[in-house]
């Protein structure tokens, strides 16, 4: 079997929504219009609590990390603000990696207010953070409207330029583009992993992102789309690499499977088959224009990765069988069945990593915990080396520090003396001056 990392999605959906049979009564879609008549606070308290629940027992199984994503103006993941959402999981949990999928980097007037968030997440979770940078369909434009879709690459580009400096050079620096002007670029506070957390990109498979991926060295998520081409995509990804002078390792690529594992087979389907309906029909139910918004891609990417047979959106996600699913990146079953697809699947794309989706939108927690429960017990061991732990738990511990003593003994000193002038003109060292007899003019 070839090593896997495992990252496990939870979205957070808020499940309570009408189905696609009447909803057209109120909305034309579900990403950016169904009236808040439908908002229930308890409910959405349930569905948070059940996500922190989730994501607790990720960790407590030893999966490698978790994942969760950011949606505005919808049902399908209230959890709208990731960069928040990722403190908190920073505070709830220990050492599980925490994949923050997105942001979405054009949703921010700065990217300056993004790396703050970046930096300051990073510190929370003693450089557990893994940093998502979605593109972000078209309804988020929608939602948000602070970039004209048509404007989105190129905006998001020059965002991601900015981004990377913030996070990785001294300031102050002036930066200076045609979407943003920054007099003083000056980063405080900084990220824990140098020179930043690592980048996964998710992606239909449009060669301007795919070309991205292989010239920043980031993770290629794959996204939506059949099997035939999602490998397609990933075929001409590595070979993007190839021409950037690298041949990308296996956990340069990050593969999607909705996943349900059961005693039988015949088990599995009975559990699943009503929750992947309902994702199919009603969590993506959308028209075209909430995933491209108009200009939001070129022609030639909308064609390759859109419309073609097997694209992201050539066909209505409603219209989706079981045995669709099944053919393309649903693995159900029994622990045999799912541990044979699992490495079908990841073979064929030469993945190294796997998203793996327990929550299907609707289905309830205690399902999700017992297919948690077998994978983790039944078929991840057979992925990983001997002595089955996770990657957060080989090695250093990736926590820098949780006492002020392990602080005193790692750092390197300050860079300058904490100092203060008092009323007759003295300056002190602060850190000694509450005791009389130290209090003594500091040369600085």
């Amino acid at each position: 079997m070839r090593e896997l990392e495992f990252y496990v999605m939870h979205q957070a959906a808020y499940r309570w929504m009408p189905h696609k049979s009447v909803v057209g009564q109120w909305s034309r879609t579900n990403f950016v219009s169904l009236p808040g008549e439908f908002y229930d606070g308890a409910l959405a308290q349930r569905a948070f609590e059940d996500f922190i629940e989730v994501v607790k027992n990720t960790e407590r199984l030893g999966y490698d990390g978790i994942v969760h994503s950011e949606h505005h103006n919808t049902p399908i993941g209230i959890s709208a603000q990731a960069m928040v959402t990722s403190a908190y999981l920073a505070a709830v949990t220990e050492r599980i990696l925490i994949a923050a999928i997105g942001p979405v980097l054009n949703a921010y007037y700065s990217p300056i207010r993004l790396a703050e968030e970046v930096a300051l997440v990073d510190i929370l979770s003693h450089g557990r953070l893994i940093l998502g940078l979605p593109m972000g369909v078209g309804g988020q434009y929608h939602s948000y409207g602070v970039t004209n879709p048509a404007l989105g690459r190129p905006r998001f580009r020059e965002a991601l330029q900015l981004l990377m400096r913030a996070l990785t050079e001294k300031g102050p620096f002036e930066f200076e583009g045609d979407f943003f002007h920054v007099p003083y670029v000056n980063l405080w506070p900084r990220p824990v992993q140098d020179p930043h957390p690592p980048v996964w990109i998710p992606a239909a498979g449009s060669r301007e992102t795919l070309e991205l991926c292989a010239k920043n060295h980031f993770t290629y998520q794959v996204v939506g789309g059949s099997r035939a081409i999602n490998t397609r995509n990933i075929n001409l990804f590595r070979e993007l690499c190839e021409q950037e002078g690298y041949t990308a390792p296996a956990n340069q690529v990050a593969a999607v499977a909705l996943i349900h594992v059961a005693e039988t087979d015949k088990q599995a389907r009975t559990e699943a088959e009503a929750h992947i309906a309902w994702q199919m029909q009603n969590f993506l139910r959308s028209t075209f224009q909430d995933s491209f918004a108009p200009g939001h891609v070129s022609e030639a990417s909308l064609r390759a990765t859109a419309l073609a047979a097997g694209g992201y959106r050539s066909r209505d996600f409603a219209d989706t069988t079981w045995d669709d699913m099944i053919e393309g990146n649903l693995i159900a079953g029994s622990p045999e069945t799912v541990t044979e697809k699992l490495e079908e699947l990841t073979s064929e794309m030469h993945a190294g990593r796997v998203i793996l989706m327990f929550d299907h939108g609707s289905t309830p927690r205690w399902m999700i915990d017992k297919s948690l429960t077998l994978f983790a017990e039944e078929v991840m061991p057979k992925f990983r080396p001997a002595g089955g732990k996770p990657i957060w738990a080989r090695g250093v511990d990736r926590r820098r520090f949780t006492t002020a003593s392990e602080c005193a003994a790692v750092t390197q000193g300050p860079k300058a003396v904490p100092a203060a002038t008092l009323a007759d003109g003295t300056l002190v060292d602060v850190r000694t001056a509450h005791v009389q007899e130290l209090r003594r003019p500091v040369d600085l």
